[in-house]
């Protein structure tokens, strides 16, 4: 990189940064060669002179994004006016159209919906709820049974799969524990219409590990009804098995805390409505499997109710991206890409928030930045919404795919989708990091956060020969191909964990400081990059992280 600087020191001096199409703007006035901070590895040192832009421009890109910014709009609209939106759902395309609606308003180019796929059964999921009740009798002067009355003693939180039947209004029944035996199964057999077997909790396996095993449960509750539809032997299945063919209420299970993930059925995309099984199973909170099971051993006449509002139209449904631009002045056909994904798992209680509503929100208000400040870079901007990622990719893997021709014409992608920590950096192969050192320095030493008691500066981190990143997230699909993508560092004091995939996933844990920060960041690096002298360096080696398997579920 040492040539590449020396060089664009001498087309700095020369005059040749990029102020085509800012019309009244020139070097003096613009104040080109403002002495920005670079962090490079930790350690600031001054920005590397390379021209991307006008500094006027950046200024008011500074300015736009510290005093007026308006990403917390965008993120209250998509989470508390539309809420979840799981690839292929009523609110996924609601989401897709409303940005579509947005980049028009701020006057981008190009902006649309572009269909990249299509799910055989749409899934939406209506308001839900279930409950613990105590059962009451009352009896007259002679004992007998005059009237039941069922008491509300505790609200469960669960989920259940996506792309899985619901309860077709409130189901209640009494509460089974798994047989282990034959014999318990046995004295159980009059007493399982209608009843909720209660799983036994398995060892803890982490999100993935747990899910995969909802998957494999529903897969062999699929099996055990086609062999017995079939007339084969049952020989060898397991009792747990072997219920999916008597007439239960459903499941209960537990992934052994007060996090519940949500995630989707196997096969979710090509099954057909009449396909897809009657029996419902629920995965509830840590807390609420221990206090029904406390009350069963207890002797205690209680019952669960579960209105599980899952909604299955038949399709095919289209599944979307959204597009939207700022064409380029020069190089209309080069182009800088920055995205998020605006899908999001939908069990009951989320909003789609952190994951990733946050970095849907910050695509948009970049976009809106740089309309509001008319900038004009040199290179196309394109803004992505993408869909069906959670599930691998789908929508951004498509996307590469239909623009093979154009590949050699894209100078990065950019995703934001670590939640809502800030941009706090990003590794990068050896050869690429002046470039994104001298992208990213005007954001340093900007944004200052009272609470962290620190500036909320972006580090360029040297990863070697070839980009190291985050491996499961849009950014993939372009690195697996050879284009430099991106996944932002996110930094910061907010616990990813905690809302990532589950019910906790609302608006309360946005930071608005950092996702400011992240919006006014992703709008400087699509500016500077864009009015670089060339497309970031593509030499050497790629990592060609892919992500998940095709079809499968981040």
């Amino acid at each position: 990189m040492k040539n590449f600087s020396a060089a664009f020191v001498l087309m700095a001096l020369a005059g040749t940064a990029c102020l085509a199409g800012e019309p009244g703007i020139s070097a003096e006035a613009s104040g080109e060669g403002e002495a920005w901070t670079a962090v490079i590895d930790g350690k600031e040192v001054p920005a590397p002179a390379i021209p991307m832009g006008s500094d006027a421009t950046v200024r008011a890109i500074l300015d736009e994004g510290k005093n007026r910014n308006q990403v917390m709009n965008h993120l209250t609209h998509l989470t508390k006016e539309i809420g979840a939106r799981l690839t292929g759902s009523e609110n996924a395309e609601e989401a897709n159209r409303w940005c579509e609606e947005q980049y028009k308003a701020w006057g981008l180019a190009n902006a649309r919906i572009e269909q990249w796929g299509e799910v055989t059964t749409r899934f939406d999921r209506g308001p839900s709820s279930a409950k613990v009740l105590l059962r009451r009798e009352k009896k007259d002067d002679d004992g007998e049974v005059t009237s039941v009355e069922f008491e509300p003693v505790r609200d469960i939180e669960f989920t259940t799969l996506a792309w899985t039947r619901g309860t077709d209004g409130p189901r209640r029944g009494p509460v089974l524990k798994q047989p282990q035996t034959e014999e318990e199964l046995e004295a159980m057999r009059g007493d399982l219409e209608g009843a909720w077997i209660l799983i036994k909790a398995r060892p803890p396996t982490g999100q993935r590990g747990f899910r995969s095993g909802l998957q494999d449960q529903f897969k062999r509750r699929m099996e055990t009804r086609k062999k017995a539809a079939d007339g084969e032997s049952l020989d060898g299945l397991s009792l747990l098995d072997r219920l999916a063919l008597e007439p239960v209420a459903g499941f209960l299970s537990t992934g052994r805390e007060e996090r519940i993930w949500t995630g989707g059925a196997p096969e979710w995309r090509k099954r057909a409505l009449e396909d897809i099984p009657e029996d419902v199973h629920a995965v509830i909170r840590m807390s609420d499997y221990d206090y029904i099971n406390s009350r069963l051993t207890d002797k205690e006449p209680i019952e669960v109710e579960i209105n599980a509002n899952n909604i299955l139209t038949p399709g095919p449904t289209p599944t979307y991206n959204t597009i939207a631009e700022i064409v380029g002045s020069e190089f209309p056909d080069e182009v800088i890409i920055i995205s998020a994904h605006l899908d999001s798992w939908d069990g009951p209680g989320s909003e789609g928030c952190t994951d990733n509503g946050t970095g849907s929100a910050v695509t948009l208000e970049a976009a809106r930045i740089l309309a509001a400040v008319g900038a004009k870079p040199k290179r196309t901007i394109r803004f992505v919404n993408w869909t069906g990622e959670e599930q691998g990719l789908l929508g951004s893997r498509a996307y590469v795919e239909n623009i093979k021709e154009h590949w050699p014409n894209i100078s990065a992608c950019f995703v934001d989708d670590g939640g809502t920590n800030y941009q706090g950096g990003l590794g990068a192969a050896d050869y690429m990091v002046e470039f994104l050192a001298a992208a990213t320095a005007p954001i340093n030493n900007q944004f200052y956060s009272e609470t962290d008691k620190k500036w909320l500066n972006v580090d360029v981190r040297h990863s070697g020969a070839k980009i190291e990143t985050h491996g499961s997230s849009d950014h993939a699909a372009f690195n697996a191909v050879g284009i430099p993508g991106f996944f932002w560092d996110e930094i910061g004091r907010a616990d990813y964990g905690y809302g990532w995939h589950t019910q906790n996933d609302t608006l309360d844990l946005a930071i608005p400081e950092y996702l400011m920060q992240s919006a006014t960041n992703s709008a400087m690096v699509a500016y500077r990059l864009a009015c670089a002298p060339s497309l970031l360096p593509r030499e050497g080696e790629l990592r060609a992280d892919d992500g998940d398997e095709a079809e499968t579920q981040k």
